[in-house]
């Protein structure tokens, strides 16, 4: 069974993952050691079941929900071909043919959560 990398930046580790759990997505979280410097937060891998169509579709609107559900929140897939693309403005087709081409992903919540903002939502503290 395959496996698409999936690097999950700033706040982005808890929503993504809860997505990836309401849809039925598989995932693993390799093992991290202790001491060794890493460029994300999360490194999760979604297992791609072969001759699975159905997948890309959840992983799809997977997605979609993570960036329509928060302002700023970005989704960044690097093809095999190493071709960059930035997810938003996508329709789901286009961004399930992205998928099943993707070598790797990244989500990005640069945000601060609700509970960190004061009343006015500004994000200061």
């Amino acid at each position: 069974m395959k496996s698409l990398p999936v690097h999950l930046f700033k706040d982005s580790f808890g929503p993504f993952v809860q997505l990836l759990n309401e849809h039925g997505v598989k995932y693993q979280m390799p093992q991290v050691r202790a001491g060794v410097p890493m460029a994300s937060s999360g490194v999760l891998e979604i297992m791609q079941a072969v001759g699975s169509a159905a997948m890309w579709g959840a992983l799809a609107t997977v997605v979609v929900a993570f960036i329509n559900s928060r302002r700023g929140r970005k989704v960044i897939i690097t093809t095999k071909e190493n071709t960059v693309v930035h997810v938003e403005g996508l329709s789901m087709a286009e961004l399930e043919h992205v998928l099943e081409h993707a070598k790797n992903l990244t989500a990005i919540d640069p945000g601060k959560s609700t509970a960190e903002t004061d009343d006015d939502g500004s994000g200061r503290i």
